[in-house]
C-alpha cells in the first residue's frame, strides 16, 4: 500500500488522499483548495494524479474543502463510483451546483476588469453544468454497511458526528496475504450536540489518517457555546444591530 497526501497536508483545505492498493487507485476526498485567486485556480485545475486512472472515490462528508473539486475530477476523465452516505450525496449535489454558479459569476466579474485592461479572459474553475455531471456517479451506502470500493478492500462508513451524513472511513485491507485496518477520520464532531449523533471513534486501527485543523485545541461545552451565542445576539439586538448567520 502507498499513500499520497495531495491536499490538506501542510495546509488546511483541499483534502485529497490517494491510496494505491493491489494495483488499484482509491481516492479519499476530492476537496477544493481555498486561497488566493491565482493559487486557487492553478492548484485546483491540476491534479497530482490522472483522474481517469482512479478506480473509486470515497467521500466522508459534503463540506467544500472535502468535496468541492469533484466536478473538475469528472471533467478531467473520472467516471467511476463516488461512495458516500445519502445525506452527503444530497448535500454535495446542492453545494457543488452553488459553487459552479459562484465560479461563473466570479469569472464574469474578473473578465469585465480584464477587458477594460486589454487582458485575455479567464474560464471559471468549473460551471454549474459541470457540477451536474457529478450526481450520477454517487453510490449511496448506509452507516456500517460493508462495501468493496476496490478489490481486497472492505469498507465501512462510520458516523463522524460532524454534519448531516458525515462519516469516518474504515478500510480493512488485504494485500499480498497481509491484513491491515486503515481509518480515515474525516472531520470529527463533538459529543452531546442536539441534532447530530455522537461520533463513532476508531476501533483496532493499524493506520490512522487524521486532519488536524484545530491542532490540540479542545472544543468548549456545547451549552457554553449556546450561552455565548445567545448573549451576542441579545447585545446586538439591544443596540439595534444586525445578526448575520451564514
Amino acid at each position: 500500500m502507498k499513500i499520497h497526501f495531495n491536499g490538506a497536508a501542510q495546509t488546511v483545505t483541499g483534502s485529497q488522499h490517494l491510496l494505491e492498493i493491489n494495483g488499484k487507485a482509491l481516492l479519499l476526498e476530492c476537496g477544493i483548495y481555498q486561497g488566493r485567486r491565482a493559487e486557487f485556480y492553478s492548484r485546483n485545475r491540476s491534479f497530482a494524479f490522472n483522474p481517469s486512472e482512479l478506480d473509486a472515490v470515497i467521500l466522508s462528508h459534503a463540506h467544500i474543502d472535502h468535496s468541492g473539486n469533484l466536478p473538475n475530477l469528472v471533467k478531467q476523465g473520472y467516471s467511476g463510483p463516488i461512495f458516500a452516505t445519502a445525506p452527503t450525496a444530497d448535500l454535495a449535489d446542492i453545494m457543488l451546483k452553488d459553487c459552479g454558479h459562484i465560479y461563473e459569476e466570479d469569472a464574469q466579474y474578473m473578465n469585465q476588469k480584464k477587458s477594460r485592461r486589454g487582458l485575455p479572459p479567464i474560464e471559471p474553475l468549473y460551471t454549474k453544468e459541470d457540477a451536474l455531471q457529478v450526481k450520477p456517479l454517487f453510490h449511496v451506502v448506509n452507516y456500517d454497511q460493508l462495501f468493496e470500493p476496490i478489490p481486497g478492500v472492505q469498507a465501512q462508513l462510520r458516523d463522524a458526528g460532524h454534519i448531516l451524513g458525515s462519516a469516518g472511513v474504515c478500510l480493512d485491507i488485504e494485500e499480498q496475504g497481509e491484513k491491515k485496518r486503515l481509518w480515515f477520520s474525516g472531520d470529527i464532531g463533538r459529543p452531546g450536540l442536539a441534532l447530530i449523533r455522537d461520533p463513532q471513534l476508531p476501533e483496532k486501527a493499524d493506520y490512522l489518517i487524521m486532519e488536524r485543523t484545530y491542532g490540540n485545541k479542545p472544543h468548549d461545552d456545547p451549552e457554553k457555546s449556546f450561552i455565548e451565542l445567545r448573549d451576542v445576539i441579545r447585545r446586538t439586538l439591544e443596540r439595534r444591530g444586525k445578526v448575520i448567520i451564514p
